[in-house]
Order: structure tokens, then sequence, then C-alpha cells
């Protein structure tokens, strides 16, 4: 993997740069009756964390909240959390479940079990990060899209990434397409 100046590779550079707050819309499209379609809008936040694992050199807590507006016309408030960690010996992103209703002795999320592990790879835009998860008979397929404004080795900031994920299976069948957007300290998004 390509390094900047400091030895740092651009999949830890990626990494480090997903602290913080952002703009969140993703469009669901089910395909199946029972479930909902629509735009979900709000905001999602990266905050660091103490490593949980001795072999993680970083973690993040991902959380997200806003509103999803179904294509019928409802309104519903959502939100949800999981974990990110970074493993310097492996070069390698993951994601992972929170355990739902627990937190350690700290206060803190506990981590639940693997989500996906990102198989990243350099592309015309930037990079990319696959990823994969089958849940009881549903297999989730992850595809992450990064971009850095400026070449790598500048040590530019990340400020848009999206994420898709094609659900199918007996019981799910949908696509979520997801843009993040940074925010900014003027956003009025954030006022």
């Amino acid at each position: 993997m390509p390094e900047d100046m400091n030895g740092e590779s651009a999949i830890a550079h990626m990494f480090r740069n997903l602290k913080g707050s952002w703009h969140l819309k993703r469009s669901l499209n089910s395909a199946l009756p029972g479930f909902p379609s629509g735009i979900f809008e709000g905001t999602a936040t990266f905050t660091t964390r103490k490593p949980t694992a001795h072999s993680i050199a970083a973690e993040l807590l991902y959380a997200e909240q806003g509103e999803l507006k179904t294509d019928n016309g409802l309104v519903l408030k959502a939100n949800r959390k999981s974990i990110y960690r970074y493993n310097t010996d492996e070069d390698k992103i993951s994601a992972w479940f929170v355990k739902e209703e627990t937190k350690q002795n700290d206060g803190a999320e506990e981590v639940d079990y693997l989500f996906h592990d990102l198989e990243m790879e350099q592309s015309e835009r930037g990079w990319v990060g696959r990823g994969e998860h089958l849940c009881e008979l549903d297999m989730y397929w992850a595809y992450y899209e990064f971009r850095l404004p400026k070449a790598f080795q500048e040590r530019s900031q990340m400020d848009v990434f999206g994420v898709r994920y094609k659900v199918k299976g007996p019981h799910k069948d949908y696509t979520s397409d997801a843009a993040y957007q940074r925010v900014l300290n003027n956003d009025p998004r954030t006022a």
C-alpha cells in the first residue's frame, strides 16, 4: 500500500479521516412490499474510543440519527451505532456490531460481532472497499467509496464518501445508498 511522508498507509489515512461529524442522506429501495422505501436524512459521527482488542490500533464509534421519510408518507425517527476498527498489522478496516442495551464498565458501547472486513483497492476516483456478511439467510454486500480531493501524499482531508448495501435473501431484498458530506463549522444543516 502507498505510504505518505510520515509512513501512514492510505487506508490508515482514510480511517483517521472518518473522525468527525457528517451530513448523511440515504435512499432505501425495497423490492418487498412489507419493507419501507424512502429517504433517510440526518447526521453521523465517528468518535475516537479506546481500542478494546489488543490487536487493534484504533477504534471509532459510529453513531447516526435522523428521520426516514417513507414513500407512503410516514416519517420515522431512526438511529444506529457500530464500531469501526483499524488493524495496523493487517492494514485493514473492519465494521462491527454493537451489543444492544449493554455497556462496558466505563460506559462505552460493547463490541458484539463482525459485520465485515473491508477489502480495499485503489480506483480512478480514490479508494473502494468491499465487504460481505451473511445474516441468517440474507446476504449483505457492502461497497464503500472514499474520495480524497487531492493527492494522498499532500495529506488531504476526506470530505465526502459513500456506502452502498445490496441485501438479498428470503427475508430482505433492498438497496441502500448513503452519501456522507463532512459537516463544517458554518454548515446551516447543523445549526
